[in-house]
């Protein structure tokens, strides 16, 4: 029998990842049979989840793989592993549905409560930008009273929970404040972001 030459396979570029992994995502919209209009390919008619990520609040498309089934308020992981994802494409604030965007306090503040460890840091580890203006102050409600009530006191020990910080500082809803403030940065174009991670326009991640 004659002995074949066997060629090397060629790389399969189409499995390269064509996403970053994003971390944990919560749906804050989601869309059975996709969303779009012109119907052009088969995909258009995949479930499409409308996902806040956790870690830097911004905002993605994630087409998912037919069957699959969610709802507002799960979490999701994106990443090139979860098999379920078809596509991330990044949309902003002003593209989500008035559904999603009157939840949208909700689901920032549950999202503080579950990052309470990242929160505190920020509050121990806060510092000046300017000689005029320290970062606690970008906080809604902070003042130069509270500023340096907040700074006297973490001197004496680090701030340890939410609730530690209300009681040693008489700021009675701290989530709040950063609430308040990741929606600021959501909704406009201030000069200094603490939270929300701003990128250059992409059509895909």
């Amino acid at each position: 029998m004659k002995q074949r030459d066997i060629k090397p396979k060629r790389e399969n570029r189409d499995l390269k990842p064509r996403f970053e992994d994003l971390g944990t995502a919560i749906v804050i919209d989601f869309y059975p049979q996709g969303k779009s209009l012109s119907r052009r390919r088969s995909e258009d008619f995949n479930p499409l989840a409308v996902v806040i990520t956790s870690q830097w609040f911004e905002f993605f498309d994630v087409t998912m793989t037919a069957g699959t089934g969610l709802k507002v308020n799960d979490a999701i992981m994106i990443s090139p592993k979860n098999k379920r994802i078809i596509k991330v494409n990044q949309t902003s604030l002003n593209q989500i549905s008035n559904s999603a965007s009157s939840i949208l306090t909700q689901v920032i503040t549950e999202i503080i409560k579950n990052s309470e460890k990242r929160f505190i840091q920020f509050l121990n580890q806060a510092h000046p930008l300017t000689t005029q203006m320290h970062q606690l102050q970008l906080l809604p409600g902070i003042g130069n009273k509270r500023l340096w009530a907040i700074l006297d006191t973490r001197k004496k020990a680090p701030f340890e929970s939410f609730e530690d910080f209300s009681i040693r500082t008489g700021i009675s809803d701290p989530i709040s404040l950063f609430a308040n403030r990741i929606l600021s940065e959501l909704d406009g174009s201030p000069k200094y972001f603490l939270f929300v991670k701003k990128r250059k326009t992409l059509d895909e991640v």
